[in-house]
């Protein structure tokens, strides 16, 4: 992960308290798969934990459980919180435990940040997973709708990305190109970016299911179900403000008439915001 984004989410995680943020995690819309399937694949380990919450959500619900993120910062403040949890800092890509270590891995929003792709951490995830373990990894999801708005706004994003155009509007034109920025990712997997505080970075990338399969399958996992989630957030993503904004107090999405009426007459196959996997290694 770039490590601006990064501090952006550590800040954003340090910002909210922690308790609070493991006793949302009741009303996610994937906490029943996860009732269903840890207890009997434990111990789980968060790849990518952030503040941690899960992984005290976990506990709180009797499934052992650790956690990894990059941040050290989150990881100290996880392990003074929650009691019974392990956290360690370190790249989620290559971790110390040993092989076959866990029952259970989830990856939340979190292997689509690494701009070589997720190759390496699936690798990973395969190795700390003993036989039969379960795997549950999320990932935006690059549908037909949201991947038509990306093209309509790459001119908008070449004109954010002048030089002079910047000026007029008084921002920072600093630091990396956006060409250059998008000379590093992977133009198939429809990356996404932002301007930092050095010059346009890489942010995520927006996988389709076939894509995720053949990273899946390359990892030597076999996909036992795949389903599209977050139908709310899918339509803020690929509307835009048009539809409504984020309310972090809720979790959920403040619609406009028109965002509940696209939310209305859109399924959820076409508009969600995340692609849910869950693999077995065999």
């Amino acid at each position: 992960m770039n490590r601006h984004v990064a501090r952006a989410f550590e800040k954003t995680f340090l910002s909210r308290d922690l308790s609070r943020q493991i006793a949302d995690c009741d009303a996610y819309e994937l906490t029943p798969l996860f009732l269903d399937l840890f207890p009997r694949n434990q111990p789980v380990l968060d790849a990518g934990c952030g503040s941690g919450r899960w992984v005290g959500w976990l506990i709180q619900n009797g499934i052992a459980a650790e956690g990894v993120d990059w941040s050290e910062s989150l990881c100290d403040r996880a392990a003074r919180q929650i009691p019974g949890g392990r956290f360690v800092a370190c790249d989620m890509a290559h971790t110390p435990f040993a092989d076959g270590a866990y029952g259970g891995i989830l990856a939340l929003g979190s292997i689509e940040h690494i701009v070589q792709g997720p190759a390496e951490a699936l690798a990973e995830f395969h190795r700390l997973l003993r036989p039969s373990g379960i795997a549950v990894i999320t990932v935006p999801f690059g549908g037909l709708l949201r991947r038509t708005r990306r093209r309509l706004e790459r001119p908008v994003y070449w004109l954010k990305s002048r030089r002079m155009v910047r000026r007029i509007f008084g921002l920072r034109t600093n630091g990396t190109a956006l060409v250059d920025a998008r000379r590093k990712a992977h133009a198939d997997w429809f990356p996404r970016f932002n301007f930092g505080q050095e010059g346009w970075e890489f942010y995520e990338y927006e996988f389709d299911r076939r894509q995720v399969r053949g990273f899946l399958d390359s990892a030597g996992f076999r996909l036992q179900s795949e389903f599209i989630c977050f139908g709310n957030e899918g339509i803020l993503h690929t509307v835009g403000r048009l539809a409504g904004r984020w309310n972090p107090d809720r979790n959920d999405v403040d619609f406009t008439p028109i965002g509940w009426f696209l939310r209305a007459i859109m399924p959820v196959s076409w508009i969600g915001h995340m692609l849910c996997c869950v693999v077995v290694k065999e």
